[in-house]
């Protein structure tokens, strides 16, 4: 695929629609200093979708306070404003949508799993775990992007993959579309004005840790190489967990132990999983 066609397919997929319902103007709220989370909870109780999945996750057992959060802005002090806007990206681009096949299969599994796994090594290297949350939260979000504009392609590629396993799953992207699922997402969350250093840790999330500099983009990769050992999707590939983790200047054999972690981390954060 030619330059100019991967431009018109990252401009298409990260198009925001017209009039801005709830989550876009969350998303403004934001970046507003003087925004508080009274404010910010009558917003989110405008749209009962939006609520819905603030509230749904700020109950899972994961953040301890199961059953115990019944209002919006509750769960933006419970959640913190890095999660909240995770959460608000997502439904913006309608990824949430119970329309039909709306993201592919497994994806909000191994985005939540990744989230856990990220949070739980953020304690480990100094990284505050709600940014690290919203980064493994968002770090797929191209492949569901790219999966909207084209879903039979998108499975198309899943028979590629079928039939040559070996072949990474990157290489298959950049055939069929010109630009993998990590340089989608970097790009839209530069539209969406997220922080440069999440931006770039998204882009980079597959790359050899080694060749990564910044610390969160290195924790990324790391948190993704756990998740996929957690939830046993193969359909990507990652650096073994051992190695993303030393380079980090974490013990290798801290991988299991991480592992069984982030798997009970997992099973706390199911029930998030049913908001769709």
């Amino acid at each position: 695929m030619a330059t100019a066609e991967t431009n018109d397919l990252i401009t298409e997929v990260t198009q925001l629609p017209v009039q801005p319902g709830a989550a876009m103007r969350l998303l403004w709220m934001l970046e507003d200093p003087r925004t508080s989370a009274s404010d910010l909870g009558r917003l989110i109780e405008s749209d009962p979708a939006l609520s819905t999945q603030v509230i749904r996750l700020s109950n899972t057992a994961f953040y301890g306070l199961s059953g115990k959060v019944s209002s919006a802005w509750r769960a933006v002090t419970v959640l913190g404003l890095a999660t909240v806007r995770a959460i608000a990206t997502t439904a913006a681009f309608d990824l949430f949508s119970e329309k039909g096949r709306s993201v592919p299969d497994e994806f909000w599994e191994h985005s939540v799993t990744t989230a856990a796994a990220a949070a739980a090594i953020a304690r480990r290297v100094g990284v505050q775990p709600n940014d690290a949350f919203s980064a493994g939260l968002l770090h797929d979000i191209g492949t569901a992007l790219v999966f909207r504009r084209a879903p039979r392609r998108y499975d198309t590629m899943i028979e590629q993959r079928v039939a040559n396993p070996d072949t990474p799953w990157v290489e298959i992207e950049l055939e069929e579309f010109g630009a993998t699922h990590a340089q989608v997402g970097a790009a839209a969350l530069g539209v969406m004005r997220f922080p440069a250093e999440m931006v770039e840790a998204i882009a980079g999330h597959h790359t050899a840790p080694t060749l990564v500099s910044p610390l969160l983009g290195r924790l990324l990769i790391a948190a993704d190489a756990v998740a996929l050992a957690v939830d046993g999707i193969d359909s990507e590939e990652n650096a073994p967990i051992a190695e993303t983790l030393e380079a980090l200047d974490l013990p290798a054999s801290a991988a299991d132990s991480m592992v069984d972690e982030v798997r009970g981390d997992q099973e706390n954060l199911s029930s998030f999983l049913t908001v769709r």
